[in-house]
């Protein structure tokens, strides 16, 4: 939404939108501009997030009965993909903030969460038992 506005204030919009601003600076522009940069980035991020932990989640689900350790697992994989929501969260507010080395420190925290819910994901994979011979 904030982006839309960004983009209003700047003239940015199609040119039959009523909410074009005419009077629209560069600066307005520069901040839709920073504001697309934001909404572009999580875009680019977000769908292979979910991916993983929705992969990791029907991993774990599968080998859940396998597992020593099936509530540690689970409490895991909740804490890796809670974290991950968070750092994300928080690297679109330091993002906005113009804040360059923490954004960078959020964004690798957030990729480590998502490297922790890949190894938790082989693991629980490698607990699977081997198919018979008869099933291959």
């Amino acid at each position: 939404m904030r982006w839309g506005l960004a983009k209003g204030k700047a003239n940015l919009r199609a040119k039959e939108d009523p909410n074009n601003n005419p009077n629209a600076t560069a600066d307005d522009v520069e901040k839709a501009n920073h504001a697309g940069r934001i909404i572009q980035n999580d875009i680019e991020n977000l769908p292979i997030g979910l991916v993983v932990i929705w992969a990791s989640f029907t991993t774990i689900g599968t080998s859940l009965t396998l597992l020593e350790n099936a509530e540690g697992v689970c409490i895991t994989h909740l804490a890796f993909t809670s974290m991950f929501c968070i750092f994300r969260v928080l690297h679109t507010i330091i993002y906005e903030l113009h804040l360059g080395i923490p954004r960078s420190i959020v964004f690798i925290l957030s990729m480590c969460c998502l490297f922790g819910l890949m190894i938790l994901m082989l693991v629980a994979a490698f607990s699977l038992p081997e198919t018979p011979g008869y099933l291959r």
